[in-house]
């Protein structure tokens, strides 16, 4: 199994035509390996004041004469896939890394990671077994 991170940093005013992009335009037609994929938007420490991982970069670490708007919403996508190459199949082949290309929803260049767990536990809840709702497969 392997996880893959891409982090969207969405311009405000654009925030619901991108998931609303992403949900139906971005859709993946039940691509092999798939397990899961999960957008999720990241919350800051005045949402739980545990919070300790600030996943905006610092000043050094992004050229911002790239960037089109310094105030944007940051998202993950998070997908989990049965192995690299369903995934490069399924979406990695079709990645752009040149930081030019955004999407007009976007206020940054977007930016991935791919992890490979080492060791995982399972609990006793499950996925749900369906996509939510206005998500097209």
């Amino acid at each position: 199994m392997i996880i893959v991170l891409i982090n969207w940093r969405i311009t405000p005013e654009k925030e619901r035509d991108f998931i609303q992009f992403w949900s139906s335009t971005l859709k993946l037609n039940n691509a092999a390996g798939l397990i899961g994929e999960f957008l999720s938007r990241v919350e800051g420490p005045d949402f739980f004041e545990k919070i300790t991982w600030q996943m905006e970069p610092s000043e050094l670490e992004n050229d911002k004469s790239l960037w089109k708007s310094e105030t944007y919403i940051s998202f993950v996508n998070v997908g989990m896939w049965e192995t690299l190459d369903d995934f490069d199949r399924a979406v990695g082949s079709k990645m752009n890394s040149d930081p030019m290309s955004m999407l007009v929803y976007e206020a940054a260049p977007r930016r991935r990671a791919v992890l490979s767990p080492s060791a995982w536990r399972m609990g006793r809840a499950s996925l749900s077994g369906s996509s939510s709702p206005g998500v097209d497969a």
